[in-house]
């Protein structure tokens, strides 16, 4: 799992493999997924992650959340 950060564009992206691309899912205006042809999540994109990053129903939750504090981000849920 790598994080990659663009403070200008206030913009993250997190990959979670190395397959090809092949569709992405808008969880909402500032969290989409993107999947591999066999359904499997590659990548989770993430903006205004400054404002703080709500991990409900991303991939791998936990972990996305973990490594999202690491790098600083405030990480919340609305489901709890």
């Amino acid at each position: 799992m790598e994080l990659t950060y663009d403070k200008q564009a206030d913009a993250l992206y997190i990959r979670l493999s190395d397959k090809p691309f092949a569709s992405t899912k808008s969880l909402d205006d500032q969290r989409h997924v993107n999947y591999a042809q066999d359904g499997t999540p590659i990548g989770i994109e993430v903006l205004y992650p400054s404002l703080g990053v709500n991990v409900d129903s991303l991939p791998h939750e936990a972990s996305v959340g973990r490594l999202l504090e690491e790098h600083g981000f405030r990480v919340y849920s609305t489901a709890r």
